[in-house]
């Protein structure tokens, strides 16, 4: 109420002080008006003052009670709060946290996993510094499970953390390649199963009808004979054919899970070297190429053996048509791999074919069945590596160059 009485005063000083100048100058009052002019100049001066003194009284000034520190935590928590992959922390004592909302969401906790499942507890034990990754199956909230790929890495203690888990969501990758996987068996199934059981259903036929036509004196007996012969070596060989097919694909299915033990790589050449010779010392001359130094490595050596001695056969296959017969086999290690090269001087694969070749029974030279390269290809992969056919340079002694990376 005080600051509206003031200010109404002096909105009527400045109001009087117009109206009573000019009529005071018009009569010859100058002094006069002259001093009413200035009355309603320190009225208005009084006016914007007070105006001033209200504007800034009514603005706050509150200075920030959040440290840069804690203003950067608060931002990293939104960050991570946003992510879709649940992520969990390790603490120095052990416990595990839930680091996101989804995590808090996957495991209905908010903050401490007081029960955490097993499968976490394992993978810290084992390894806590590699950047491995495992499949795992996790049920949600609404009893809805789906599979996980577990990525474990080491925090360093920084912070009090000692690992870091993240959850990626691979439910849907899976699915879709469990899908494209069983059309594509569903489809050599049954490519290979119709191309032994038609020849042998039509012949089979035709075996019967000359059973029936024995009677007709108009046909020759030996004549008869002798095609009935043909046809039952013909259905024989396409069973046998069939038989092969079916145990080839028991082979694959049944690939146990390789017993990784720390092996030397060296010892493990040797031994190849002498299971090759054995069979093509007379016909291929195989080089080995070794790294200097033992070589240590984690491997499952009967697996490991039973791949490696499949492509050394597959490059003597290859090479038998060259007037001077050659493969090699070499080992080289860098900082972070191991990489073992099969090679062989035979007439080169069409890079065209570069992933069908390791197809199941798929096959491109005669006689072949497409198990060995598939087989090979799975065990390199079920320890953690890679086999690939690189592309040869033209000007190189080798046609043919298969890579395995350790």
């Amino acid at each position: 109420m005080r600051a509206a009485f003031e200010t109404l005063l002096r909105l009527s000083g400045i109001v009087a002080a117009c109206l009573l100048s000019a009529p005071m100058w018009s009569r010859g009052f100058y002094a006069t008006s002259l001093l009413f002019v200035c009355l309603g100049v320190l009225c208005a001066a009084s006016l914007v003052a007070a105006q001033v003194r209200i504007t800034q009284r009514l603005k706050r000034h509150e200075p920030s009670i959040v440290r840069p520190l804690d203003r950067e935590k608060l931002r990293n928590r939104a960050l991570l709060d946003h992510a879709p992959v649940p992520l969990l922390i390790q603490q120095v004592d052990g416990t595990l946290h839930a680091a996101n909302r989804a995590a808090r969401r996957l495991f209905m906790t908010d903050g401490v996993l007081r029960e955490p499942p097993t499968f976490l507890i394992d993978a810290l034990k084992n390894d806590t510094s590699a950047a491995g990754k495992r499949l795992i199956r996790l049920s949600s909230k609404d009893g809805a499970s789906r599979v996980y790929a577990l990525s474990v890495g080491k925090g360093g203690g920084v912070g009090g953390i000692v690992a870091y888990l993240a959850l990626t969501d691979v439910e849907a990758g899976l699915n879709a390649a469990e899908a494209q996987a069983l059309r594509d068996l569903l489809q050599v199934l049954s490519h290979e199963i119709m191309n032994s059981l038609t020849p042998i259903v039509s012949l089979s036929a035709t075996v019967e009808d000359l059973f029936a036509e024995q009677t007709d004196l108009k046909k020759n007996q030996d004549e008869i004979e002798a095609q009935i012969l043909e046809a039952l070596s013909t259905i024989r060989h396409r069973a046998e054919g069939l038989d092969r097919f079916v145990r080839g694909y028991r082979e694959l299915a049944r690939l146990p899970e390789p017993s990784l033990k720390l092996t030397d790589l060296g010892a493990l050449v040797r031994e190849i070297a002498k299971l090759f010779n054995a069979r093509w010392a007379a016909s291929v001359t195989l080089d080995v190429v070794m790294s200097p130094g033992r070589i240590m490595a984690r491997l499952d050596a009967v697996q490991m053996e039973q791949a490696l001695v499949n492509l050394l056969n597959n490059g003597a296959e290859a090479a038998l048509g060259q007037s001077v017969a050659r493969v090699q086999l070499s080992v080289e290690v860098t900082n972070d791999a191991i990489f073992i090269s099969i090679r062989d001087n035979g007439s080169g694969i069409d890079m065209a074919l570069r992933e069908r070749i390791f197809e199941p029974f798929v096959s491109f030279k005669p006689g072949g069945n497409g198990i060995g390269l598939p087989l090979a290809r799975q065990i390199i992969q079920g320890h953690g590596g890679n086999l690939v056919l690189k592309s040869s340079d033209e000007r190189s002694y080798w046609a043919t160059t298969f890579e395995v990376r350790l």
